[in-house]
């Protein structure tokens, strides 16, 4: 949608105007699309020569072809939410022209959640597994909280039939299990296959901000065994 926005653009040629006429080495344009299209609001940045600011709005023609243009923007494809559009002209150079939406910006914190997440992908092995076990068998609480609010925490817990499970478990005393194991040792064998990376992916995989929230790892585990592995 680049090609709706060009150096030729009416409004890219008033923001070039205005920095001519002003005397000014750059001036930006700041305009959002919100509430699924109905609010606009735009906001114009002036850099002088010796580096003072000073703001001010669009006039009422350029504004319009800016409406304009971010409303076929919003509507060009679903989901986009709030749109918005920064125009950047400099004394040298053709305009930067950056259009965002919601959907962007959600691909991009997610791509920066992904390209900061460090985890440490040695497996745990089975000698802290069977000592996690050891603790479960002698009815430990292995739990984080993970959403404070709402008094939810992700556990490891046996229970009384002798089963092994991994899941929430809530304020109230209820648990929900989102995988349980047979015997003791398909839990160790489990949990001995794991790492920090896996357990920090393991709820949502495919989304990299979510990674590491309110999960178990190494450091969890030997500090609740009291020996590091």
């Amino acid at each position: 949608m680049s090609s709706l926005l060009t150096e030729d653009s009416e409004a890219v040629r008033w923001l070039r105007a205005e920095l001519q006429a002003r005397g000014l080495t750059r001036i930006e344009l700041s305009a959002s699309l919100k509430h699924q299209g109905t609010l606009h609001d735009d906001t114009l940045i002036f850099t002088a020569p010796d580096g003072a600011l000073s703001f001010g709005s669009l006039p009422e023609a350029p504004r319009a072809q800016v409406q304009g243009l971010m409303k076929r923007y919003h509507a060009s494809a679903p989901g986009r939410g709030d749109v918005a559009l920064s125009i950047v002209c400099e004394a040298a150079g053709p305009a930067r022209i950056r259009w965002m939406d919601e959907a962007q910006r959600q691909h991009d914190a997610r791509e920066q959640a992904r390209a900061e997440a460090h985890f440490d992908s040695r497996r745990y092995g089975r000698a802290l597994a069977q000592r996690v076990a050891e603790m479960l068998d002698a009815g430990a609480d292995l739990s984080l909280t993970v959403d404070p609010r709402e008094g939810v925490s992700r556990a490891l817990w046996r229970s009384g039939e002798g089963t092994y499970a991994r899941g929430l478990r809530y304020i109230q005393g209820d648990s929900q299990a989102q995988q349980t194991f047979a015997s003791r040792d398909e839990f160790i064998r489990w949990l001995g296959e794991q790492s920090d990376e896996s357990l920090a992916k393991l709820e949502h995989p495919d989304d990299p901000r979510m990674w590491g929230l309110g999960t178990f790892n190494r450091e969890y585990f030997a500090r609740k065994t009291g020996r590091r592995s």
